[in-house]
């Protein structure tokens, strides 16, 4: 096996390819529940592998390396001249450091008749601490990119489904319309204080797209501003904290979510002014309680609005 042997600080390891059918026959985990004692590793998720495996065979590709320590079994051997590794193909030659889930998704594409090679790194001469220490370096020092952004880059990727598409297009419409309550309220592409965030805005309108038959993204932006204006009108004694108040997640979802039935309603009772919110603020005022701060923060009063909405919904309404 060709590799390039790489040092830093105290640790030396070994970069190169491996065959699915290698890494089948000599790697293996060592969970946690079989080996309480020296195992770090967590248990093998089926569905998860079969999601890699499904992901490769719909030409997927995974370039990260399976990071790897050989134990006594494998007698690794270094040639420095050719720079080739040499070792024996037992069950338990190494052991799996990082990437376990992938290593059994690619098992399961042995039967496919197909071949694929696997980058890995490997550690040689390492102790039972080092490993345990390399694991918890490699699951605690990676950041994983922010969901906000993942989100944003599937419509470069051709990657958004439909109904993330039109998400897509509300978020745009409330970051950018002048007259959007939520102006200057909006992450886009990560977390930040005192902003709703596009996962939270996601989480928040999709049972409102899957609700509704909804044809017009322009429409739907229309109505929902014009439902958090009258919201804001309702708390004019409040209307700084709910500018403010309304960036928090739990608020914003139950102000959305109380947004079903509020539509439905008015669509029901007068299809024609159905942006029209603002003038039907009655339905907000016996509902919604008198002070912003009695649900900024409530996840109880979430649930129990939710069951209110479901009584009060009516279905089959077109934007």
């Amino acid at each position: 096996m060709s590799v390039t042997l790489i040092t830093q600080g105290k640790h030396k390891f070994y970069s190169g390819t491996m065959e699915i059918e290698m890494i089948a026959a000599c790697c293996s985990p060592n969970p946690r529940e079989r080996d309480p004692e020296l195992g770090f590793q967590r248990s093998l998720d089926e569905t998860r592998a079969l999601a890699i495996a499904n992901y490769i065979r719909n030409e997927g590709t995974i370039p990260s390396s399976i990071i790897l320590s050989a134990q006594d079994a494998a007698e690794l051997q270094y040639d420095s001249k050719k720079k080739t590794l040499s070792f024996n193909l037992e069950n338990r030659s190494f052991l799996i450091l990082d990437g376990q889930h992938r290593v059994y998704g690619f098992k399961k594409l042995m039967n496919d008749g197909l071949k694929y090679r696997v980058p890995v790194i490997i550690y040689n001469e390492l102790t039972p601490i080092d490993e345990a220490r390399i694991f918890i370096d490699i699951n605690t020092l990676q950041k994983p990119v922010p969901k906000e952004l993942l989100l944003d880059i599937k419509k470069l990727a051709e990657r958004e489904s439909t109904e993330e598409s039109f998400l897509d297009e509300l978020f745009t419409s409330f970051e950018v319309e002048p007259d959007s309550y939520l102006i200057n309220k909006l992450s886009r592409f990560d977390k930040s204080a005192n902003k709703i965030s596009k996962v939270t805005f996601y989480d928040s309108l999709k049972p409102l797209l899957r609700e509704f038959n909804v044809n017009d993204t322009a429409k739907l932006y229309r109505i929902i501003n014009s439902y958090l204006i009258a919201a804001g009108d309702i708390f004019s004694d409040n209307a700084a904290d709910l500018n403010v108040l309304i960036t928090k997640a739990t608020l914003f979802k139950i102000l959305i979510g109380h947004a079903k039935s509020i539509i439905s309603i008015i669509s029901d009772n007068s299809p024609e002014n159905i942006e029209k919110i603002s003038e039907y603020k009655r339905y907000l005022e016996r509902s919604l309680p008198g002070s912003i701060k009695d649900i900024s923060g409530s996840k109880a009063y979430l649930k129990s609005l939710d069951s209110l909405d479901k009584k009060l919904l009516r279905r089959n309404v077109t934007i």
